[in-house]
């Protein structure tokens, strides 16, 4: 199954998995929220109350938790039914995987285009363009 269609879409599929679960990592192990919320929302993490923090912190770590377990689902395709040559787990870690990264990619957008602060939506674009590409090259494998 060593073609160059099957091997760009393994290797594009591997970043993007390693991306997604070293950002749920990231996420889901976070003491506060991020610098760019704190920006976002014009304050500091003392400065917000705190049921707030409680309330931010659980939401950053629940969305880190999701992430890490839809990185570790879509390695698990990979690297088992994928690697042995079965398509439609290279279908299903691209779906699987934008079914996330597309709507988290649009929010960073607008918390980037909308707030002060300032997310790494280029992140998130390269994620994207990886799955992407993963898919397109699923099409051609033969």
């Amino acid at each position: 199954m060593e073609s160059i269609a099957y091997n760009l879409s393994f290797y594009c599929y591997a970043t993007a998995t390693i991306l997604t679960i070293l950002i749920g990592l990231l996420y889901a192990t976070r003491k506060q929220i991020m610098p760019y919320h704190l920006q976002a929302l014009e304050t500091t993490w003392d400065a917000i109350d705190t049921k707030y923090q409680f309330m931010l912190k659980m939401l950053l770590n629940g969305g880190g938790f999701y992430g890490l377990s839809v990185g570790l689902f879509m390695l698990v395709l990979l690297w088992i039914p994928f690697s042995d040559g079965r398509l439609w787990a290279g279908y299903t870690i691209g779906l699987v995987g934008l079914v996330g990264t597309l709507p988290l990619g649009y929010i960073v957008y607008q918390v980037k285009t909308k707030t002060n602060g300032n997310p790494p939506l280029w992140i998130m674009v390269i994620v994207n363009l990886l799955l992407i590409i993963g898919l397109i090259g699923c099409y051609f494998i033969r």
